[in-house]
């Protein structure tokens, strides 16, 4: 018995001191904690940040170039960090600050900084500055958000975003070569892009190539761009793209090195890669990491890369006797075709131009509903920000008024078709917003196999749907009103729906109410336009709710 106790009264020193070292924040040589300042170049009130001794590496100067009040962190294998600020004395009544996990919960709302004293660096170092302690936190698989505000009018000072996600090589999903195609008969949706280009009095649509990996390829003058498309990492940000020619007879080069994502995509036109030799094309992130960590550990980011070839388009030469005998059929065939065509010529401009004419009517047409939907979709989101309003939900408008930020900028975007994914995100900021109003709960679905990054809709198409089952369907629920919206693959077509369990309506009655007959006005043009892929409406609503399903038929 006297040995056991021994035993524990030796080693239970030693349990308790590993208990007390977890998480230590790391110190410099002097044994001060470690401050890492994350700068602001228009900001007076910076963050500082500490680290624990399980963190890896940290790169902590990141600015966004889209917003100047804003930076990024980036963190290895950290599990705890502790966040401060220094404020002058004179407005420390002023300053608040939020903190949000992973962009939806907050930690902190509109709290109020801490004063804290530390032994380094001393208070007299700063005879005008408080420290102000923001909180420790857990940052395990974590992102974390820290904005700082200023009152009266509770302004952004500026905003950290903190990333202890590990880094991984971007997955490619997309590899598209795309080319000028003057005859589009035959050609379905998704072997098409919306970009026309315009030569003279001519429109050159531009038809899709897959390209594999390890190809071999000829760049004609009639290839325009290749499209790279990755999965959304949350940070494509960080993610640089770099193509390099390489070949036996010369140096490797790097002919383009760009991190200019849109929706996750980049365009790459041909001019970089039309020459001869072997492309490698490969995606990291680029970040920069602190140097003044105690140890050294190794600094690798993880890469995605692949390969193509190009090779130069051989000449065709031909002997006297071919060339003559090519003169002599295509004399023939041609003499043939000239007294064929003669006859039709004069019919069929006729049919082309009236064709023509009718398709730029339904266009402008299709211009005029779009423009009655946009004000009619942006005075219903105005009202509800006026209604929380005048319920004094400040908070929620807030947040409601930076949902229609963005939502705005997509709806008067002006394009006449957008990709699924862009879709999904219009109806996500547009439910998240009517959510502070009326609490209801939502679903978005796609089948499994559809390429939502790459197949387009027209914009907007089920918005006032949606907007309908808000309104008119589970506003009163409260949270058992629930709203299901999918996006279904169905062999070569593409079905869109919405249903809600609210108390339904009469589906043969004409309402009032804008939306819905400009929606079926809208519908009624495209099937004049897209005449080879019909948009078929059906709407059922009883006593349980309403489903509201379009199905677009040979889109995909």
């Amino acid at each position: 018995m006297k040995k056991i106790i021994c035993f524990l009264l030796f080693f239970a020193p030693l349990v308790l001191f590993g208990q007390v070292k977890k998480n230590v924040f790391l110190s410099n040589a002097n044994g001060n904690s470690m401050l890492y300042g994350i700068t602001v170049p228009y900001s007076s009130c910076n963050v500082l940040l500490r680290v624990d001794d399980r963190t890896k590496w940290i790169s902590f100067s990141n600015p966004d170039l889209g917003d100047s009040l804003k930076n990024n962190v980036f963190l290895g294998q950290s599990e705890k960090i502790h966040l401060e600020t220094r404020i002058h004395k004179d407005s420390l009544k002023y300053y608040r600050y939020s903190v949000i996990e992973n962009d939806s919960v907050f930690l902190v709302d509109d709290a109020i900084p801490r004063k804290i004293d530390f032994r380094w660096p001393k208070e007299s170092d700063f005879p005008n500055y408080f420290t102000m302690s923001l909180g420790d936190y857990n940052v395990v698989g974590k992102k974390i958000i820290v904005k700082i505000y200023k009152l009266p009018q509770k302004f952004k000072v500026n905003t950290i975003v903190i990333y202890n996600h590990p880094l991984l090589p971007p997955k490619v999903l997309i590899k598209n070569l795309f080319s000028e195609s003057i005859n589009t008969k035959g050609l379905s949706v998704s072997e098409m892009t919306r970009l026309v280009i315009k030569k003279g009095q001519k429109s050159f649509f531009l038809k899709r190539h897959p390209l594999n990996n390890g190809e071999t390829i000829i760049v004609s003058d009639s290839i325009k761009l290749m499209s790279i498309g990755i999965e959304n990492t949350g940070v494509n940000f960080i993610y640089k793209a770099k193509i390099t020619r390489h070949g036996g007879d010369y140096p490797e080069e790097t002919v383009l090195t760009t991190s200019d994502w849109d929706n996750s995509y980049i365009s790459v036109d041909a001019e970089y890669f039309k020459k001869p030799g072997t492309y490698q094309v490969s995606i990291a992130p680029e970040i920069y990491r602190s140097l003044d960590l105690p140890r050294s550990v190794s600094w690798t980011l993880p890469q995605t890369s692949f390969e193509f070839t190009v090779i130069e388009k051989k000449e065709n030469f031909f002997t006297s006797k071919d060339f003559l005998k090519g003169i002599i059929i295509g004399g023939f065939f041609g003499l043939v075709g000239v007294l064929i065509l003669n006859n039709r010529k004069k019919r069929a401009a006729e049919i082309i131009a009236q064709k023509l004419q009718e398709k730029e009517i339904a266009k402008l047409q299709l211009d005029s509903v779009r423009s009655q939907l946009n004000p009619h979709f942006l005075f219903n989101a105005l009202a509800g920000i006026q209604n929380l309003m005048n319920k004094n939900e400040i908070d929620n408008a807030n947040r409601y008024l930076s949902k229609f930020a963005r939502l705005t900028r997509n709806v008067l975007d002006h394009k006449e078709l957008i990709s699924l994914t862009a879709e999904k995100m219009l109806l996500d900021d547009y439910l998240q917003m009517e959510q502070l109003r009326f609490g209801f709960q939502y679903i978005i679905t796609a089948s499994s196999d559809l390429e939502v990054e790459n197949i387009e809709i027209p914009a907007m198409l089920l918005q006032p749907f949606v907007e309908n089952a808000v309104k008119h369907g589970i506003a009163g629920k409260g949270n058992n009103g629930k709203i299901e919206i999918s996006f279904i693959k169905q062999e070569t077509d593409l079905i869109l729906s919405v249903k809600d369990n609210g108390n339904g309506f009469d589906v043969e009655k004409d309402y009032a109410g804008l939306g819905l007959a400009l929606t079926k006005n809208r519908i009624s043009l495209l099937n004049s336009i897209y005449k080879e892929t019909t948009f078929l409406l059906e709407m059922k609503a009883d006593a349980n709710g309403t489903l509201i399903r379009i199905t677009i038929n040979q889109w995909l």
